[in-house]
């Protein structure tokens, strides 16, 4: 059976990921199953990149050019979704634990009346993520609109991240805050 998902992946799902793909760097590695893309978003991966089963990636309606960049050997875990309506940059070297989800906007206008009649966010209320160099978000990790993570900086696992994140900084919690104290003692 382990053969033959090989087989599917290699001869099926890649190209055809491949060939939804802006650009891809060597060395792409996947597995499981095909990736949900849904939307027009384009997708750029670098260089020894490796997504895992369950890779999603959807876009709304707003902007003509929604971007996804996955710099140089980043790694995604099982069932990563990105909701990309403007641009959402993963810097290289940066690994993303598995259930996490990334997103650009709330997937709704704040406007009620907006929200009733089924129309998309607001042009304003969408803004760009970016996620430094060697990063690591944690499995169940949510990361907002408008956020940066600096390099290096560490997300502890199932935290909410809606506010900018230095360089370096280790954090958690919902919203994620600084961890302090931690480590040997």
């Amino acid at each position: 059976m382990r053969f033959f998902q090989s087989v599917l992946t290699r001869f099926y799902r890649y190209p055809l990921f491949v060939s939804r793909c802006a650009q891809v760097g060597r060395n792409l590695s996947m597995s499981g199953k095909f990736p949900h893309i849904t939307g027009h978003t384009r997708i750029y991966i670098g260089e020894d990149v490796r997504i895992q089963a369950g890779f999603t990636v959807s876009s709304g309606r707003t902007f003509d050019d929604p971007t996804l960049v996955l710099e140089d050997g980043v790694i995604l875990g099982e069932r990563v979704v990105f909701s990309v309506n403007r641009r959402v940059v993963v810097g290289a070297g940066t690994h993303i634990g598995s259930r996490c989800y990334i997103s650009d906007n709330d997937g709704h206008p704040r406007d009620p009346e907006a929200r009733v009649k089924g129309l998309p966010p607001a042009a304003e209320d969408i803004l760009p993520v970016s996620i430094g160099r060697n990063v690591r978000i944690g499995s169940g990790t949510y990361v907002t609109k408008g956020v940066t993570i600096g390099d290096g900086a560490g997300i502890a696992m199932k935290s909410v991240v809606s506010y900018d994140i230095l360089p370096g900084a280790f954090v958690a919690g919902n919203p994620a805050r600084p961890v302090i104290g931690q480590g040997p003692g």
